[in-house]
């Protein structure tokens, strides 16, 4: 065999070295485990819920995503006391219930705007909190609307004891209004409540709103979580801001994902009535979404606190902007895949 040979059977085995060396797929990333709290009648934050379980969104950012419903915040936020989820998504009240309970958990983003309200029967003779005097208002107690009912009777210049407040599960809002008339409610004079209540019962006429409060959904993440998978919290974030701009494109496959669970039979055109405060619905790529806190969403969680210390919902309003985490949004910014494409998302 003469050396030029050998050296061309040299080059070719080195060759194949390399392209078998090269074509070899390297071993799929390890997911984190990631344990999701979200409430499954709550628009939109139910949607992105829904986004987050039908895509590949999570894996795309090496999560597993295990999700856990609850019918609304005060049961979430029970749960992430109890080290039941990792992540919570949950209105301003219940998070500060949860950081007044305790130091464990930290606000991590804006969840979306929402609204909060107080209703009465389409023909009643209430027309303002002044008429509302010594009647019943029923609100699931340790929720938001409840927090703000107190602070809007004080704000108006009267005592709640003025009021007959009464506790009343979110679930059983709806079957009351159905039987109703349009004058009356039975014993209950006016439901302090969210959506889909509000839109529901607005839209078929049955319900008119009396008083409307436009407040903030947040994220909340166990510290224990943030400091064990510090990559993975930061990741979450990502792939919920690549969620948010998925939703905004595909807002009617989200909607039907979110009817197909929940058994929502009313026309679509009341969850756009649901969703009119988020202006992430509007984004036109990945970077105009916005989950940020602004100084104006925590003064008004602070001065909502500060209320519910005053009205013994809480023993001590906890100082929220101690307990955002920042620094942990800024980087997931920072790692933020600008040219993130929903049209390359898979679905399960």
């Amino acid at each position: 065999m003469n050396k030029k040979f050998l050296f061309i059977i040299i080059i070719i085995i080195v060759i194949l070295i390399v392209v078998f060396l090269t074509s070899k797929k390297s071993p799929p990333a390890q997911l984190t485990s990631i344990r999701i709290g979200w409430q499954t009648a709550w628009v939109p934050q139910a949607q992105l819920a829904q986004i987050l379980k039908h895509t590949d969104i999570l894996e795309r950012n090496n999560l597993k995503g295990e999700f856990k419903g609850f019918n609304y915040g005060g049961p979430l936020s029970e749960a992430a006391l109890a080290g039941e989820v990792d992540v919570a998504f949950v209105g301003d009240f219940p998070a500060i219930i949860l950081l007044a309970k305790t130091e464990g958990w930290s606000i991590i983003g804006r969840l979306n705007d929402f609204r909060n309200g107080i209703i009465v029967p389409k023909n009643s003779p209430i027309q303002s909190i002044r008429d509302l005097k010594g009647k019943t208002i029923a609100i699931p107690f340790g929720s938001g609307p409840h927090a703000r009912l107190m602070n809007w009777i004080e704000e108006n210049g009267y005592n709640p004891a003025e009021f007959n407040i009464k506790n009343l599960d979110i679930l059983e809002q709806s079957n009351i209004i159905q039987k109703g008339s349009l004058e009356s409610w039975g014993d209950i004079d006016a439901f302090a409540t969210w959506d889909p209540t509000i839109a529901l019962f607005e839209e078929n006429g049955k319900a008119r709103v009396l008083q409307m409060f436009n407040p903030v959904g947040v994220i909340v993440m166990s510290n224990n979580f943030i400091n064990q998978h510090e990559i993975a919290a930061k990741n979450f974030l990502k792939a919920f801001i690549e969620g948010y701009f998925y939703y905004a494109q595909n807002q009617q496959q989200a909607n039907q994902w979110f009817a197909d669970e929940t058994k929502f039979t009313h026309p679509f055109s009341t969850i756009d009535k649901m969703v009119s405060l988020e202006k992430n619905l509007l984004a036109k790529s990945v970077n105009d979404v916005d989950i940020k806190l602004y100084d104006s969403h925590l003064a008004n969680m602070q001065a909502l606190a500060e209320g519910a210390e005053k009205n013994g919902l809480i023993p001590k309003a906890p100082w929220l902007s101690q307990r955002t985490n920042q620094e942990l949004f800024e980087d997931a910014l920072k790692n933020l895949d600008k040219s993130f494409n929903p049209e390359e998302v898979k679905l399960k």
